[in-house]
């Protein structure tokens, strides 16, 4: 692209720029005066304290709902692709992609089963030591620490389960999910094809993670300001986010120096 393309393309997404620029900081200034003049962030004070409680009293007994559902929901899956696996002649693609998007439902509901059951075992623990001193919360805790530890068993052994169909259909994928070098053993494994579905996934993660951290750290800054929840939310959101992206640079520039054009 000539340095004059290159301007004018500067120069026609400028204003709509500008424009979101200027609607965010009024929103922002609007949002913040509201909050200083009604007293809002004592209202909210009051919110955050009854949705924590909430959050604290319910976690134990939605991860128990999610130990039982996370087979409930993938187990027919893999039984489904196991079966069509044995009847597949090793030729007919149709089938193996029956097969695959079947196991990709598996992994998929699996790695966010696993993120959720994070989420509610430090919820379960938001309640802190205090919680040993009353018996009644000593049961959810209890339920807690099971439901998670159930979660964590049937994540791995489903998770073994659909990879080693996976192996089946393809014998030169050798690597175990048990291996700590799994992932990069098993991208070794992957031809050139697969290894540009795994480049376009990377990418359309990077970017969404991206977006989704700018839009967080500006929820969370608003909410120092509304709810009080301090600026340590806001920190684990940047971290993650400049983590994200130093890894994805320090990568480009990696395979830059090979000739490569990634950027």
């Amino acid at each position: 692209m000539e340095n004059e393309q290159i301007k004018k393309a500067n120069q026609k997404a400028l204003p709509k720029f500008i424009l979101f620029c200027v609607i965010g900081g009024l929103v922002g200034g609007i949002m913040g005066y509201l909050v200083a003049a009604n007293g809002l962030d004592a209202m909210s004070v009051d919110i955050k304290a009854v949705v924590s409680k909430y959050v604290v009293l319910t976690a134990p007994w939605l991860m128990l709902a999610l130990a039982v559902m996370l087979p409930a929901v993938t187990v027919p899956y893999y039984r489904k692709a196991k079966k069509q696996l044995a009847l597949w002649d090793g030729e007919d693609e149709e089938i193996s992609d029956h097969i695959e998007n079947k196991l990709s439902i598996v992994q998929w509901f699996t790695s966010g089963s696993l993120i959720i059951s994070y989420f509610l075992i430090a919820a379960s623990y938001a309640g802190g030591i205090t919680m040993f001193e009353n018996a009644k919360n000593m049961i959810g805790f209890d339920v807690a620490i099971v439901a998670f530890l159930a979660i964590m068993a049937e994540g791995v052994i489903i998770q073994q389960k659909s990879v080693d169909c996976v192996k089946v259909m393809n014998p030169e994928k050798t690597a175990s999910v048990y291996d700590m070098k799994f992932q990069k053993k098993w991208l070794d494994t992957c031809d050139e094809a697969e290894k540009i579905i795994v480049g376009k996934c990377a990418f359309k993660a990077f970017n969404v993670t991206n977006s989704v951290c700018s839009i967080l750290a500006i929820i969370l800054a608003i909410s120092a300001l509304m709810f009080g929840i301090g600026f340590f939310p806001s920190f684990i959101v940047c971290l993650i986010w400049i983590i994200n992206v130093s890894i994805y640079c320090k990568e480009c520039l990696k395979y830059s120096k090979s000739g490569n054009k990634i950027m």
